[in-house]
């Protein structure tokens, strides 16, 4: 004689059943809270101890460097894509400063994140066709959206 299943064991396999798999999460666009196209899914870091999910690889394309999502700079998980509940820093590359009078400074050549968080430590800025390069530090910086936008106005002895 069969048992009849326990209400856990039920709870379990319903679970299971809506569950995401691997094969859900690969391969899915990443998306940021602008909108932004960020990459593709790649790999899925699991912790071996607790069985959680760290977070994500990213590969964002030919020739440009992937990056490592952790799990709490994802918003959602969907069957069309993942979004982000931040932009991640390294986005800033390319853009162009401006000052707080709206002048040109120059376009982010590199940026410098703190250790193992997404949080600017200084951006390097050339200046264009003279080649000179300048260094902005986070306090510098008013805020970022599709460019760098400086909190204060630039002088050539401001970002010595």
């Amino acid at each position: 004689m069969s048992q009849k299943p326990r209400s856990s064991e039920i709870q379990e396999k319903t679970a299971l059943a809506n569950a995401m798999t691997s094969d859900d999460i690969l391969g899915k666009h990443v998306i940021d809270p602008e909108g932004e196209f960020i990459g593709i899914v790649d790999c899925i870091h699991i912790d071996s101890q607790s069985i959680d999910i760290m977070g994500l690889s990213v590969d964002k394309g030919f020739l440009k460097k992937g990056l490592v999502i952790g799990r709490d700079y994802i918003d959602s998980i969907t069957p069309y894509a993942v979004f982000l509940s931040i932009v991640p820093s390294h986005n800033i590359k390319g853009m162009t400063v401006f000052d707080a009078d709206g002048h040109t400074v120059g376009k982010v050549t590199a940026v410098h994140l703190q250790s193992g968080e997404n949080a600017v430590e200084e951006l390097k800025v050339s200046r264009g066709i003279r080649g000179d390069e300048v260094q902005i530090s986070p306090e510098q910086i008013a805020f970022i959206g599709h460019n760098v936008f400086l909190s204060e106005k630039w002088t050539d002895t401001t970002m010595q």
